[in-house]
């Protein structure tokens, strides 16, 4: 059977019908509540690592808004990608064996959220290119230690040096920043990897990423008024 939601795959991802059945059972308050979140947020990312101020005011659960709300991005994008009419979805839902309840409250829900499916269709595919390539850094800690300073290391003594006892001598701390950066793939794979920097080191790393923040409020500004050129020109023809 051919589906128009799913685009080339046509068939239905294992979960679907179960976070179609989840935003059902979602009482009017709680849909409310995630029908203002669409209309008024700049991203669609329901896995932030903090809720948005309008679902952590409702009754709306963190694994709730985020079954749910990526199943409502998901057919904002099918609905936007694939050139489809309404009547389109609602007859995919019919196929797929989704009760009249469950069809009722999709529609009505995407009908109240149509003046945002290009929006949700654009996070989409930036989504993609943001975990397309290299990996991702999703996490990084850092930690700081004072190691110390002997006379020796205890594995490096030589009865002729002079100062049989330097191993025991302590003459200070030395300040070291560990940093563990994690990573993940498109394929959701994570690595790890720990390095230390000197307090001289850290300073030089604070200024550059400074200095990168401003050099990308440049390339931003830069960007934008050359696609803003781009669609003027597009317009005049």
């Amino acid at each position: 059977m051919e589906y128009k939601i799913f685009g080339p795959a046509r068939q239905p991802p294992d979960d679907f019908k179960e976070d179609l059945a989840a935003l059902c059972r979602l009482d009017d308050n709680q849909r409310d509540a995630l029908a203002e979140w669409f209309l008024s947020a700049q991203s669609y990312d329901p896995w932030g690592p903090e809720l948005p101020p309008i679902i952590a005011a409702s009754t709306l659960l963190p694994e709730q808004f985020e079954q749910t709300a990526s199943l409502v991005r998901d057919l904002l994008y099918a609905w936007q990608r694939y050139g489809l009419e309404l009547a389109d979805i609602e007859r995919d839902l019919l196929l797929l064996g989704c009760s009249g309840e469950e069809r009722r409250v999709a529609a009505a829900l995407l009908e109240r959220l149509s003046s945002v499916k290009k929006r949700a269709w654009i996070d989409v595919l930036k989504g993609y290119q943001e975990v397309t390539g290299l990996p991702n850094v999703i996490d990084v800690d850092i930690v700081w230690n004072a190691r110390p300073i002997f006379g020796a290391d205890a594995n490096s003594y030589w009865p002729g040096d002079g100062d049989e006892t330097a191993y025991k001598r302590l003459f200070g701390l030395v300040y070291l920043a560990t940093i563990e950066i994690t990573a993940s793939d498109a394929s959701g794979q994570e690595q790890r990897i720990a390095v230390q920097m000197t307090e001289e080191a850290f300073g030089r790393l604070l200024v550059s990423i400074r200095r990168a923040s401003e050099q990308l409020d440049t390339f931003k500004d830069y960007t934008k008024a050359a696609i803003e050129r781009t669609g003027a020109l597009k317009g005049a023809k």
